[in-house]
């Protein structure tokens, strides 16, 4: 065979090939971008609150308020100026901030500080349209330098938690399952990088497919608990906060806040 006409036909090969992988290359590309938007959308942030913006002395605004005693505090605070202070109340008194998220996955994050001794505030991540439902979501207490859970019918020792120091505590609520994992560090870096807890029960199964509210709640309290940077989001990955501003505390919440009666 000619070397001239051997070389054409096998540049005419070679370029066929290219043009037959291109497409296929190109739909791969926007697939693989499209699931990065995907996942991204999976991951939005929820809430993201220091209590700067809030009133000293009064609950957090636009939340739901049973109560008069969780309200923005000076007086023991991790970062910026204020935290939120759970600082006493009747059983069932509570503050809550309502979620909207089509995603069964909801991690939160948050300081928190227990001053004192003896039974301290709950933590409801609630899958009822009712903020006041106790079952179908994570029930958590601090009592006696330990962290609980409720599972509907006993209190479980979750883990040692050492009060009068500020800890990080982090919850991936996995509402499908109706279980959560449990993370605690000195800080959000050693929270993240912790053995968690995992497959901890709910307070009974679930009565929605996600969540619907993030409480802190009131039942017996002694210890007068402080909550500081409060981060909600989609899925069980760590996402980064927004950078602070100057004050040191950044607040946003994403998409529209549900409306309901005040109690």
């Amino acid at each position: 065979m000619n070397q001239n006409l051997y070389y054409t036909k096998l540049k005419s090969v070679r370029m066929n090939i290219t043009h037959l992988i291109m497409p296929f290359m190109l739909v791969f590309a926007l697939t693989f971008a499209l699931f990065l938007v995907q996942t991204a959308i999976a991951q939005e942030v929820l809430v993201q609150t220091g209590f700067e913006e809030f009133t000293f002395g009064e609950p957090p605004t636009d939340w739901e308020v049973r109560g008069n005693q969780m309200q923005v505090t000076g007086d023991t605070v991790k970062t910026g100026d204020k935290s939120l202070g759970i600082l006493g109340g009747a059983n069932d008194d509570r503050v809550g901030v309502a979620i909207e998220t089509e995603n069964p996955i909801i991690s939160v994050e948050f300081w928190v500080y227990i001053k004192g001794a003896g039974r301290s505030f709950n933590l409801k991540v609630v899958s009822a349209d009712d903020i006041a439902q106790n079952d179908g979501g994570v029930y958590l207490n601090w009592n006696a330098n330990a962290t609980r859970l409720y599972n509907g019918s006993a209190w479980v020792a979750v883990d040692d938690f050492p009060f009068e120091t500020w800890k990080y505590v982090r919850v991936v609520a996995d509402v499908e399952n109706s279980v959560f994992d449990y993370y605690v560090g000195d800080d959000r870096d050693q929270a993240l990088t912790a053995e968690p807890k995992t497959d901890l029960a709910f307070r009974k199964p679930a009565t929605n497919p996600v969540v619907q509210w993030i409480v802190f709640h009131v039942y017996s309290t002694v210890a007068q608990g402080f909550v500081d940077d409060l981060f909600v989001y989609e899925g069980a990955e760590p996402v980064n906060p927004a950078p602070v501003n100057p004050k040191g505390k950044l607040t946003t919440f994403w998409g529209d806040v549900k409306k309901h009666s005040s109690f």
